[in-house]
C-alpha cells in the first residue's frame, strides 16, 4: 500500500447524502434483468444488444444459450416484445417495428433440462439511425503479469440491420506505459503495474465505433477492496499545491499493499502526480481528485472532492489567456494576463510570470513560455505538466491566476527549431533566422529551405534572412498596418529525411506611423463669418502624403466645413458663460485600411460680445 503525509487543507465538512446514489443504484440494478448466469439459471446473450430501425423496419435477433460453466446448450427460445404495442417478433428472432417512434425491449427466454433463463436486447424506432457502429471487445477484462500477452477480438455490429460487419480495426492502449498491442489485437505487458483500457476502434466505409475491455497488469487486488482519500476535502488557490494520500482495504477492512493511480476531474482541475502530490488548476470552481485501484472486478475508487478559489486582494482579478496550451520539448506558446481592477477597468501594470516545476521550462517578461528541450523527470501518459502563473502584488496581498501548460513527449526523435521564434519586426526590416536540429544523435549538417506565409509577409534568402514587406508601413497603399504571419522551414538531413518547424512574425508600426498638421493652428471667426483650414499629412518618415482628408466639427452647433477645409461659423450660439466666448474644433480625419483611424485638430474661437 503507497502511503503519503497529507498537507492539503481539509475544511472539515461532513460528507454529502447518499440516499439519492442508492436510490439511482437501485433503480439502475432493476432496469433490465442481469445477463450473469447463477448456479441454476440459464446465461442468455442476445446479439446485437441494441438495434436501431426505422418505423416499419425490420431488425434479426440471435440468442446464444450458455449453462452456468459458459458451455453453449440447445434450448428452447421464444420471443418477445416490451412494451407489445411497440412492434412484433417471429420465432426466427425477426423483429418487425409498429409504426409508432420509441424504445422497444427484445426479451429472449430459454428453457432447457429444467432450467430457465432470459436476455435482452433494446431496439430504438426512429427516423434517423445512429452512424456509430457497435464494437464489442473480448474478453471484457483481463489480468495479465508483467511481459505475458493477451488476446483480445472485437466484433463489429450494424445497429441499424444487427448484421456483423467485416471492418477495420485499430488497437489503442490506455495509457501506452502498460505495454504494446499489436494490430492483430495481442496484448504484451510492460514491466510497469497499473490498470487501462484496451480499446478498439473500428472503421467500415465512411463509419466507425469504438469498443473497450479493462486490462490490469500485475497482481490485481481482491474484489471488494475500498478506498478511501484523505483529506476527503480541501480547498486550494490556482497553482497551490498539497498532497493526498490512499488507503486501501479488502473486504474485511484489512489494509492491503496496493498500486494507486491518481487522476483529476475535470483535467482543468490540476494535475496529479504518482505519489499524490496534487496542483491545483487555473480557474476558481470544485473538481475531484481520484484514487483508483485495480482489482479482479474492474478498477475500486476513492474521492476526494476539491475548491479552487481566486484570492483576488482588493478586488483585483487576474486572468491568463490560454487557459491550457500543449507543445513540445523546445517549443513556446506565448501566455496574456489581464489585471482587472475593482471597477472592472483594465489596469496597465507590470505582471510576473512564474512555471511549475521549473525544469518543464522557462517563461519570460513577455509571458512567453518555452518548453525545455530535455526534462529532468519522465514522462507520465506521454506528457508533461506544469502550470504558469501570471501575478501582481497589492497593498492587500497578491492577487494572481493560473494556465495549464502540458509538453507532449516527442520520444527519440530528432526535432528541428527556429530562433528567434518569435520576432516582431518594422516594414522593411530584417531579422536572421537560424536553425538547429536537436535530439539523439543530431547531425552536425543539414539542407534548408524557407518559406513565408502568407506570401505577401515579406521575402527570405536561402541563408534565411527574412525582410518584411515594406508596404505596409506606407499608408498610401490598400495594405497599411500590422501584420501578423509565419516563416516556415524545412531541414533536409543527409539521411534523405525530412524535419520541420515555423517561427511567428509580428510586423508593427513604431512610434506614430501618420501624423496631421492642421492650418492655422487657431482661427477667430466672426458669428456668420468664414476661415480656410489646410491639412498636411506625413507619413512615417516625415514626407508629406497625398491621401484624402475627411473634415467635420465639434461641436456641430459652433458651425460647419466643407470637405476643402473652409468653416463657416453659426450666427447663433446661445449665451456663453460669463467671461467666455464659444470655443470648438476643426478636425481632419484620415482614415487606413485595417482600419486605422488618424486625426488632427484645430481650435475655433467665435468672437462674440463680452456678457
Amino acid at each position: 500500500m503507497k502511503r503519503n503525509s497529507s498537507n492539503a487543507r481539509g475544511d472539515g465538512r461532513g460528507t454529502r447524502s447518499i440516499g439519492a446514489a442508492v436510490v439511482l443504484a437501485a433503480m439502475l440494478l432493476v432496469s433490465l434483468p442481469s445477463n450473469a448466469p447463477a448456479a441454476d439459471v440459464l446465461a442468455v446473450r442476445v446479439s446485437p444488444d441494441r438495434a436501431h430501425t426505422t418505423p416499419g423496419g425490420a431488425v434479426s435477433f440471435s440468442a446464444a444459450v450458455l449453462d452456468n460453466t459458459g458451455t453453449p446448450v440447445s434450448a428452447n427460445v421464444v420471443w418477445t416484445v416490451i412494451p407489445p404495442g411497440l412492434g412484433t417478433i417471429d420465432s426466427g428472432g425477426t423483429f418487425v417495428a409498429g409504426d409508432t417512434p420509441g424504445r422497444a425491449i427484445v426479451r429472449a427466454a430459454a428453457n432447457a433440462g429444467g432450467l430457465s433463463g432470459a436476455g435482452h436486447a433494446v431496439v430504438d424506432i426512429g427516423s434517423e439511425p445512429p452512424r456509430r457502429l457497435v464494437v464489442v471487445v473480448d474478453p471484457p477484462r483481463a489480468t495479465v503479469g508483467a511481459g505475458e500477452q493477451q488476446s483480445f477480438t472485437a466484433t463489429v455490429t450494424d445497429p441499424v440491420t444487427g448484421g456483423e460487419i467485416k471492418a477495420d480495426i485499430e488497437w489503442v492502449l490506455i495509457p501506452e506505459r502498460l505495454g504494446t498491442i499489436g494490430d492483430d489485437g495481442v496484448f504484451t505487458a510492460s514491466s510497469e503495474s497499473g490498470s487501462g483500457r484496451i480499446a478498439a476502434r473500428a472503421f467500415y466505409s465512411n463509419r466507425e465505433g469504438i469498443g473497450d475491455a479493462a486490462v490490469v497488469v500485475g497482481s490485481a487486488a481482491p474484489a471488494g477492496a475500498v478506498v478511501t482519500v484523505a483529506p476527503h476535502r480541501a480547498r486550494f488557490e490556482p497553482g497551490e499545491t498539497g498532497r493526498f494520500t490512499a488507503i486501501v482495504t479488502d473486504a474485511g477492512g484489512e489494509l492491503i499493499d496496493a498500486e494507486i493511480e491518481w487522476t483529476v476531474m475535470p483535467r482543468m482541475g490540476g494535475t496529479i502526480d504518482a505519489t499524490g502530490l496534487f496542483t491545483a488548476g487555473p480557474n476558481d470552481g470544485a473538481g475531484r481528485v481520484i484514487a483508483s485501484v485495480a482489482t479482479a472486478e474492474g478498477p475500486a475508487r476513492g474521492i476526494a472532492m476539491v475548491e479552487i478559489e481566486l484570492p483576488g486582494p482588493a478586488g483585483v482579478t487576474v486572468r491568463t489567456r490560454p487557459r491550457d496550451a500543449v507543445v513540445l520539448p523546445g517549443d513556446d506558446v506565448a501566455f496574456e494576463a489581464e489585471v482587472i481592477g475593482p471597477g472592472g477597468d483594465v489596469l496597465d501594470v507590470p505582471v510576473d510570470w512564474t512555471v511549475t516545476p521549473g525544469w518543464i521550462g522557462a517563461i519570460g517578461t513577455d509571458g512567453v513560455f518555452l518548453a525545455s528541450d530535455e526534462m529532468s523527470e519522465p514522462a507520465q501518459n506521454g506528457v508533461w505538466m506544469g502550470t504558469v502563473v501570471a501575478s501582481i502584488e497589492t497593498e492587500h496581498g497578491q492577487a494572481s491566476d493560473a494556465a495549464r501548460v502540458t509538453v507532449r513527449d516527442a520520444g527519440s526523435s530528432l526535432r528541428l527549431r527556429l530562433h528567434p521564434a518569435r520576432p516582431v519586426v518594422a516594414p522593411g526590416q530584417d531579422v536572421q533566422f537560424e536553425s538547429r536540429v536537436l535530439g539523439p544523435g543530431a547531425p552536425d549538417d543539414w539542407r534548408m529551405e524557407w518559406a513565408v506565409m502568407p506570401a505577401e509577409l515579406g521575402t527570405i534568402t536561402p541563408d534565411g534572412r527574412f525582410t518584411a514587406n515594406p508596404v505596409f508601413g506606407d499608408p498610401t497603399s490598400g495594405q497599411f498596418g500590422p501584420r501578423d504571419g509565419a516563416v516556415v522551414a524545412r531541414a533536409t538531413l543527409l539521411d534523405g529525411a525530412t524535419l520541420t518547424a515555423r517561427a511567428h512574425v509580428r510586423v508593427r508600426i513604431p512610434g506614430q506611423p501618420v501624423r496631421i498638421r492642421v492650418t492655422p493652428v487657431v482661427a477667430v471667426v466672426e458669428p456668420g463669418g468664414t476661415t480656410s483650414f489646410d491639412a498636411v499629412v506625413l507619413g512615417p518618415n516625415g514626407h508629406e502624403l497625398d491621401i484624402p482628408v475627411a473634415w467635420s466639427v465639434r461641436p456641430q452647433a459652433i458651425g460647419t466645413v466643407t470637405q476643402n477645409g473652409e468653416f463657416t461659423a453659426a450666427v447663433e450660439h446661445g449665451s456663453p458663460q460669463y467671461g467666455q466666448r464659444p470655443k470648438g474644433l476643426v478636425i481632419a480625419q484620415v482614415s487606413l485600411p485595417g482600419g486605422r483611424v488618424f486625426r488632427g485638430a484645430a481650435a475655433i474661437v467665435i468672437d462674440t460680445e463680452q456678457p
